[in-house]
């Protein structure tokens, strides 16, 4: 008796006839996407469920019309996620069964359940920062003003954690004055909103330069405690800035969202302190570079400036002195050739005289003998007393055209000349200074005459004969008015 046999048609008829009650029925399956690829809009896949060992234990084809496809790829970007299919992703699918004579069973995809996309963490912490958002807290702290260089810095995080002792081993490695105040909180469990809200309001009421919240690193569920909706508002309304260290190895969280900086771990905040000292150090030792350079260049410019009038002073006492000398040289010749012209005329007019008395007639001689003989002697004592005179007047200018009055002129015009000397080496600066005094110069480098020319807060340089002193303004008192300025 030959065997029944029956067509394919016939049998595939039969699976579907059998399998009909349940294709209108959708169901959800839990499932990884393997093979993904898209065509015509549509999207194709597998299905497959991994046991131990990575072997695959169930797998079914999938398929998503582009229809389909189009509005769960809206629904992901309504709610902020991207739609991605790739090998090895989990998916919770809406499906349907379907058969095909030619292509057999099947899947047919009709949602993707978002939440199990993303996980349940991910949506909580998106709806927490949506509501935040939607208040305007977002950026709020961000506006808070961070010191230049903060040294008093509030730490939250659990006390003896490996967080804080890498926050704290950091800041104390680098040798500079930090003060960390720190507030022991909760940053795991039940109780960690209520511990850090407490930390925060007992760090807000010591006034520090900042605020830090670090924690190490740990798995999502770990770290979904700190996505807490009334600790990102806190965070957003301190009134200090708040930077956090939470070790998030690829996302952020809520309160890395509120607060005004964030860093991928707590180490990470400890340095970036550092770094802010560090740059300020060099800062400063350049800025000590330049004021060094430039006071010596303004020493040595003045202290050319000094030998060069040091210089010109010998020089023009030298041409004084010359050019004194040469005058009175001048006063002497011309004192002396008058002298010699008064003595010549005088002996002119002796020989004159002397000449019209020989020449006078015998008669008159005879005549006038006993006149000449009286005259003679009137005239030789007049002459004699004239002589006498004329010598005495000739004594009287030798003696003021003598050299040593000359000189005693001349030792007295050094005399001023060095009295002039000694006012002008002590009005030098360097001599005031060797006294006791110091030269003060203000912001610009100039010297400050002038109390009203400084300020509250101002920089001051005081040169001594020794060395200079730098320091900062703290209070003006002026003696005029009897005000005090602070």
């Amino acid at each position: 008796m030959p065997a029944r046999w029956f067509t394919l048609s016939a049998i595939t008829r039969r699976i579907e006839e059998l399998i009909a009650p349940a294709m209108d029925r959708t169901f959800w399956v839990k499932a990884e996407i393997q093979s993904p690829r898209h065509k015509g809009g549509s999207f194709y896949a597998d299905l497959v469920e991994g046991g131990t060992q990575g072997k695959v234990i169930a797998q079914m084809r999938l398929v998503m019309w582009g229809s389909e496809f189009t509005a769960i790829r809206r629904r992901f970007e309504r709610e902020g996620l991207e739609l991605k299919l790739e090998n090895g992703t989990a998916v919770l699918m809406e499906c349907r069964l379907q058969y095909h004579p030619v292509y057999g069973l099947s899947l047919k995809g009709l949602d993707i359940d978002p939440a199990f996309a993303l996980g349940e963490i991910e949506l909580k912490k998106r709806r927490i920062l949506e509501k935040l958002e939607g208040e305007g807290l977002k950026g709020r702290n961000a506006g808070r003003t961070v010191p230049l260089l903060p040294a008093r810095i509030g730490l939250i995080t659990s006390s003896g954690s490996a967080a804080c002792r890498d926050f704290t081993e950091t800041l104390r490695a680098s040798g500079y004055g930090f003060s960390v105040l720190l507030a022991d909180a909760l940053v795991q469990g039940a109780e960690t909103e209520t511990s850090i809200l407490r930390a925060l309001a007992a760090l807000e009421c010591l006034r520090p330069d900042l605020i830090a919240i670090c924690r190490g690193g740990g798995s999502k569920t770990d770290l979904s405690w700190l996505d807490n909706e009334a600790l990102g508002r806190a965070v957003a309304l301190c009134p200090v800035a708040v930077w956090t260290g939470i070790g998030h190895e690829t996302d952020s969280g809520v309160l890395d969202f509120m607060a005004a900086r964030h860093f991928k771990t707590p180490t990470a905040v400890s340095e970036e302190l550092v770094a802010r000292y560090v740059e300020m150090e060099k800062r400063l030792e350049h800025g000590r570079s330049r004021l060094a350079t430039g006071w010596r260049h303004r020493h040595e410019s003045e202290r050319r400036s000094l030998r060069e009038a040091a210089i010109g002073l010998r020089q023009g006492t030298r041409k004084l002195l010359e050019s004194t000398r040469a005058e009175l040289s001048a006063v002497a010749r011309g004192f002396r050739s008058q002298a010699e012209g008064r003595l010549k005329e005088e002996r002119s007019r002796l020989t004159l005289a002397r000449g019209r008395l020989r020449s006078s007639a015998a008669t008159r001689l005879k005549e006038a003998s006993a006149r000449l003989r009286e005259r003679r002697r009137a005239l030789t004592v007049g002459s004699r007393q004239s002589l006498r005179l004329a010598r005495g007047s000739l004594r009287a200018l030798t003696r003021g055209f003598r050299p040593g009055r000359f000189l005693a002129r001349l030792r007295q015009e050094r005399g001023l000349l060095r009295a002039r000397l000694l006012r002008l080496r002590s009005a030098d600066p360097r001599q005031a200074l060797k006294r006791g005094y110091a030269m003060v110069r203000g912001d610009n480098g100039q010297p400050v005459r002038r109390a009203g020319d400084l300020r509250v807060g101002g920089t001051l340089s005081a040169e001594f004969h020794d060395g200079l002193a730098h320091g900062v303004i703290s209070a003006i008192e002026r003696r005029k008015h009897g005000q005090k300025d602070g």
